[in-house]
């Protein structure tokens, strides 16, 4: 409801493009850090709906303090403490998909999750966008409500998972175990096992170089684009709804077709992003080609995930998750505050445009690499999930 308006709601504060960094990378560390002891207790315990229910009620109720700040680096700070707490949700979630879905139908499965949470995404964003028009004449003001009510929704939300049923296990843990032994036994277990190491590896180096150009977006944008906010909410929306009558669609395809071939197209479409924002004359065309990256985006949402519970074993789901997302986090970590700090320096040398602009070419090129990197993964719709 509010995330669309998050990275604008830093620039209208005043954020330069290192805060900018920091403002990405802190979130993306923050949110994948703590998901390795999460996905590992989440396994010893069996349990996946207590980490969902409270993540989500931590990362709603933080919504509040954001209404009150008044500096970039507060807002930084808040959305990374939401990252951190709420980031015990994530792995959960994914974990409780592959626990109750057969490998044959994760694909259509991912993609009616997906389906319904875009559509709710894409509903209260576009909600958020109009009434930010008509309430309110500074950033403070526009976005009180939308923050109000994403606080209410997600404390309702978090709570309807409860009555989803799981089995219970009665076995007592012991934490001081927990902490001294399993998270290296974790890491030894994912070690173990090829796919997973190498599909690590083959996401982390995309993802490094796509988010190089995450500090960079709302800026462009804010300050070079003249975005306001009902554009970021029709931006938003329009991608969602070409998500939404694509998800299907790209779920059967990645239960038949394969994963792989619509992993490797998923990547490199993500090329036409920093060639786009770079070079595009207004938000207007951005909105335009957006209708290409909602088809991208139904398409990789379902793959990655879903070649992602493929290789992991069952017994250690949780985990596996966890892991993958700690990579990315760390990665996307560097990437961001890279992309932020360098922009910084690109911008002194040759001013905002055109500084902007080498920045989004680095990212591109590496984002290429990236791309053609995954043409090494083996397809996994007809293996079963690794046993480990």
């Amino acid at each position: 409801m509010v995330s669309p308006f998050m990275g604008a709601y830093a620039v209208k504060l005043g954020a330069s493009s290192s805060e900018m960094g920091w403002f990405q990378s802190s979130s993306n560390l923050s949110n994948n850090v703590m998901q390795i002891f999460w996905g590992i207790l989440s396994d010893k315990l069996k349990r996946r709906i207590p980490f969902i229910v409270l993540g989500g009620l931590i990362v709603s109720v933080l919504w509040v303090p954001m209404i009150f700040v008044t500096e970039a680096y507060q807002l930084i700070i808040l959305l990374a403490i939401q990252a951190l707490l709420g980031s015990m949700a994530t792995p959960a979630w994914t974990a409780l998909i592959g626990d109750l879905v057969p490998s044959a139908k994760l694909g259509r499965e991912n993609a009616s999750i997906t389906l319904w949470a875009t559509v709710g995404g894409l509903v209260a964003t576009l909600a958020s966008g109009i009434l930010m028009i008509f309430v309110g004449t500074t950033i403070h003001e526009m976005l009180f409500i939308p923050l109000l009510a994403a606080t209410v929704f997600g404390i309702l939300s978090s709570l309807v998972i409860l009555y989803v049923k799981e089995a219970k296990n009665g076995e007592k843990l012991s934490l001081r175990s927990y902490i001294s032994s399993d998270v290296l036994r974790t890491f030894r277990q994912t070690a173990k096992n090829p796919a997973f190491v190498k599909y690590c590896y083959v996401n982390g180096v995309f993802e490094f170089f796509m988010s190089m150009a995450w500090p960079l977006i709302p800026r462009t944008q804010v300050d070079i684009l003249g975005a306001s906010m009902l554009h970021l909410a029709l931006l938003s929306v329009v991608q969602s709804i070409v998500m939404i009558a694509f998800q299907g669609w790209a779920g059967r395809r990645v239960d038949t077709v394969g994963r792989k071939p619509l992993l490797v197209f998923f990547r490199f479409a993500l090329v036409t992003v920093p060639i786009t924002y770079a070079f595009a004359p207004n938000i207007e065309t951005v909105t335009a080609v957006s209708l290409f990256w909602g088809f991208c985006m139904a398409v990789g949402q379902i793959t990655v995930t879903t070649y992602l519970l493929d290789i992991a074993g069952e017994e250690w789901r949780g985990s596996f998750i966890a892991v993958f997302n700690l990579v990315i986090g760390v990665t996307t970590f560097g990437g961001s505050l890279i992309g932020g700090y360098l922009s910084d320096y690109t911008i002194g040398l040759f001013g905002l445009v055109t500084g902007i602009q080498v920045v989004y070419m680095i990212s591109l090129a590496g984002r290429i690499a990236g791309a053609a990197l995954h043409l090494t993964l083996k397809e996994t719709l007809k293996q079963n999930p690794a046993k480990t």
